[in-house]
C-alpha cells in the first residue's frame, strides 16, 4: 500500500528548522563513516544550508504575518517635552509637556485584510517550499548515492576479471615457453587485459571523484572517509507491482503539494493585486490625546484632543486632510484647527503596481489551472519509466546470467584444451559488458521507482519495492 505524504505534516514544518541548526556530528581524526542510504539522507537534511535558510524565512514570514495583525490595532505614543529659556536680565522660563497619543485606522479599503492575507498565504507558500526542499534533497543524495553503488560494484567485477586475466597471461606465456601457444595469443591475451585495466582505472577515477562530490553534497568535513554499506549486485533485492494508472493519478491529485502550493500562491498574488488597485480608496482614521503642561514635573495643567486624517490618492497625487479639536484649561479654552494639503507626484508607481501585480496573478491563475495536466503527465512519465526500466533490468540480469555461464564453459573447454585461452579474453570482455548493463539498468530501476514515488506525491519508499539487507 502506498504511503500517503500527508499536507498537514507541512503545517508541523515550521520549528523544523531549528534541528537543522544542529550539527549532525563531529568527526574525529580517521574516523569512517559507515553510510546507507537512510543515514545519507538524513545527513543532508541536517545539514543542507538552504533548508536552513528556508526554516529561515518560515520565522520571517510568521513575523510578518504578526506585524499585518498588529494594524489592526491603534497605535500610541508617550512625549515628554521639556524646555528652559533663559534671557539675559530677565527671569528663567521653564516649561513641560506630558502627552499620551492615540491613532486608529478605522477604513482603508480592505487594504489591511488583504495584506493580512497575502501574508498567511505566503507563510503558507514557506512550509510547502520546505517540504518540496527536503524531498528534493533526499532524491538527488539518494542518485548520487546509486551512481556511487555502481561505481563501486564494477571495481568489484572488474578486479575478478583482471585477477582471471592475469591468471589466464600467466598460463599463456608458460604454454609459449613449452610451444602450445604463439607470441600473438599471448600478446593479445595481454591486450585484453590492459582494457579491463584501464576500465578500472576509469571506474575507480569516477568512484573517487563521486565520493568527493558526494561529502560535499552532504556537507562533510573533506577529512571524512566514506563507506557505503549497500551492494548493488547482492545487497538489493527487487520488486516489481503493477499499479493501475488511474489510482496513481488518483493519489498524486490528493497527495502533490503542488496543488496546495500554487493555491496558496494564487491567492497570495491576487491580494496583491487587489490591494495595488484599490490604492485610491481613502485611508481614515481617528486619533486623540491626553497632555499635562507646566512649568515643573508633574505638569498640572489638563489638555485633550481629537483629530480626524484622511489621506487618499489622486492619480499619481496624494491629497491630505486633518481636523483637530482640542480642549485647555477645564474646556475654557477650545480650538478647532483644520488643514488640507495635497503632494504632488509623490505615488508616480502606482500603475506599476497594478500592471506587474496583474500580471503575477494571471501567470499563478494559469499555473494551478495547468497543475492537473502537468501532474498527470508527470505520473504517466513515471509509470512508462518504472516499467521499461524493470523489464530493461530483467533482460540485463538474464544477459549477464548467461554470459557468466558462457564464461564458465569457456574457462572449461580452455582447461581440457577445446578452446583457445584468447577466446576465453574475447568472453571476459562480453562479460564485462554484460554484468556494467546490468548495474546501469538495476541503478535506473531504482532511481526510477523513486520518480514514481514523487510522482504522485507519496513520501519515499513507499512502494516498498526495494529492500536493502542489512
Amino acid at each position: 500500500m502506498i504511503k500517503r505524504l500527508s499536507n498537514s505534516k507541512t503545517y508541523q514544518l515550521t520549528g523544523a528548522f531549528f534541528l537543522i541548526l544542529i550539527p549532525y556530528l563531529l568527526f574525529a581524526e580517521g574516523e569512517t563513516l559507515v553510510l546507507d542510504q537512510r543515514k545519507a539522507e538524513d545527513i543532508a537534511v541536517e545539514n543542507s544550508p538552504e533548508l536552513r535558510m528556508l526554516g529561515g524565512q518560515q520565522m520571517i514570514k510568521a513575523l510578518l504575518v504578526r506585524e499585518n495583525w498588529r494594524a489592526y490595532f491603534p497605535t500610541a505614543s508617550v512625549s515628554w517635552f521639556r524646555n528652559a529659556n533663559v534671557v539675559e536680565n530677565d527671569s528663567e522660563s521653564r516649561s513641560q509637556r506630558l502627552a499620551l497619543t492615540l491613532d486608529q485606522v478605522v477604513y482603508d479599503g480592505g487594504r489591511r485584510y488583504l495584506a493580512l492575507q497575502a501574508a498567511l498565504n505566503d507563510l503558507n507558500l514557506s512550509k510547502f517550499d520546505f517540504l518540496l526542499g527536503i524531498n528534493n534533497l533526499k532524491f538527488k543524495v539518494r542518485s548520487a548515492y546509486y551512481n556511487l553503488l555502481s561505481n563501486k560494484a564494477q571495481l568489484e567485477i572488474q578486479k575478478r576479471s583482471i585477477d582471471r586475466q592475469k591468471e589466464q597471461l600467466r598460463f599463456a606465456k608458460r604454454e609459449k615457453q613449452l610451444g602450445d601457444s604463439t607470441e600473438l595469443q599471448v600478446l593479445q591475451i595481454e591486450n585484453r587485459l590492459n582494457e579491463i585495466i584501464l576500465q578500472s582505472k576509469r571506474t575507480e577515477t569516477a568512484y573517487q571523484s563521486g565520493i568527493e562530490e558526494f561529502k560535499i553534497q552532504l556537507r562533510l568535513p573533506s577529512t571524512a572517509k566514506i563507506l557505503l554499506s549497500a551492494d548493488i549486485l547482492n545487497g538489493i533485492t527487487f520488486s516489481y507491482k503493477e499499479i493501475p494508472i488511474e489510482q496513481l493519478i488518483g493519489l498524486a491529485m490528493q497527495s502533490r503539494v503542488e496543488f496546495e502550493r500554487n493555491k496558496a500562491a494564487e491567492m497570495q498574488a491576487l491580494s496583491e493585486f487587489e490591494i495595488a488597485k484599490s490604492f485610491y480608496i481613502p485611508t481614515v482614521s481617528v486619533g486623540g490625546y491626553y497632555a499635562g503642561s507646566g512649568d515643573r514635573f508633574e505638569p498640572r495643567q489638563r489638555e485633550y484632543g481629537f483629530n480626524f486624517k484622511l489621506s487618499m490618492p489622486i492619480g499619481p497625487n496624494t491629497l491630505q486632510d486633518t481636523s483637530n479639536f482640542i480642549s485647555r484649561g477645564d474646556d475654557t479654552n477650545r480650538s478647532l484647527t483644520s488643514t488640507t494639503s495635497m503632494n504632488i507626484m509623490d505615488n508616480m508607481q502606482y500603475k506599476r503596481k497594478i500592471a506587474q501585480t496583474g500580471i503575477s496573478a494571471e501567470q499563478a491563475r494559469i499555473t494551478r489551472k495547468q497543475q492537473d495536466d502537468i501532474v498527470r503527465i508527470e505520473v504517466i512519465k513515471a509509470l512508462q519509466n518504472y516499467r521499461q526500466s524493470w523489464e530493461s533490468m530483467i533482460i540485463a540480469d538474464e544477459n549477464a546470467k548467461l554470459f557468466e555461464k558462457r564464461l564458465k564453459i569457456k574457462e572449461k573447454e580452455v582447461s581440457l584444451g577445446d578452446a583457445k585461452r584468447v577466446d576465453l579474453a574475447e568472453t571476459e570482455i562480453f562479460y564485462l559488458q554484460a554484468i556494467n548493463t546490468m548495474i546501469t539498468s538495476r541503478v535506473q530501476y531504482l532511481t526510477t521507482v523513486s520518480q514514481l514515488e514523487m510522482a504522485v506525491g507519496a513520501s519515499l519508499d513507499s512502494l516498498e519495492l526495494i529492500k536493502i539487507k542489512k
